[in-house]
């Protein structure tokens, strides 16, 4: 019988963060559990606690590592992939926030773990995923409902119930684990 590989996929943002256990088996991936973390909202007395003391980002950073952390204890990850950070200056703040993220997940849970984190980037999870590289998110929610038709996806829940961004680090899981799929390892 064939191993199993289960990895931890993660489309990252302060404010909403998207994250996908995914196994891959036979070439087929099967989505064992999605998350959305929504970072807009009222924090918790002790939150606000840490807000007063640092700022609202460091809440949300903290709270995405718990989260993370979370899946990881319920789970037996071999790897993390993590949508590469990227710049847009309609939004530039949103990169140092990306940036925070990614390597407050590699100093704090990768490294002491010794677990493999990859980045991917975004051009290349909407060209793999969805054969262009320009994709809407309309367009690759429509890829994923094909892949799930066509079998090369397994969803225990309906697509309905999944934000862009839990569509987003399937996507990116998917993109990681490419030639496997392709290749029915």
């Amino acid at each position: 019988m064939q191993d199993i590989e289960t990895i931890l996929s993660i489309d990252p943002g302060i404010n909403y963060c998207g994250l996908s256990v995914l196994t891959l088996e036979s070439g087929v991936l099967n989505i064992k559990e999605t998350k959305l973390i929504k970072n807009v909202r009222k924090f918790t007395e002790d939150e606000k606690t840490i807000e007063k003391k640092y700022d609202n980002k460091t809440v949300k950073v903290l709270t995405i590592l718990n989260e993370v952390r979370s899946i990881i204890d319920k789970y037996e990850i071999e790897e993390i992939v993590i949508e590469a950070p990227f710049y847009n200056a309609l939004t530039p703040m949103a990169y140092g926030s990306l940036l925070e993220i990614i390597f407050s997940i590699k100093y704090t849970i990768v490294v002491p773990n010794s677990y493999t984190l990859k980045l991917i980037e975004p051009l290349l999870v909407k060209k793999f995923f969805t054969n262009n590289s320009l994709a809407s998110k309309q367009i690759i929610k429509e890829f994923l409902v094909n892949k799930i038709t066509l079998g090369n996806i397994v969803l225990n829940k309906s697509i309905e119930e999944l934000s862009e961004h839990e569509i987003d680090s399937i996507a990116i899981g998917f993109t990681y684990l490419w030639d496997k799929i392709n290749l029915g390892e």
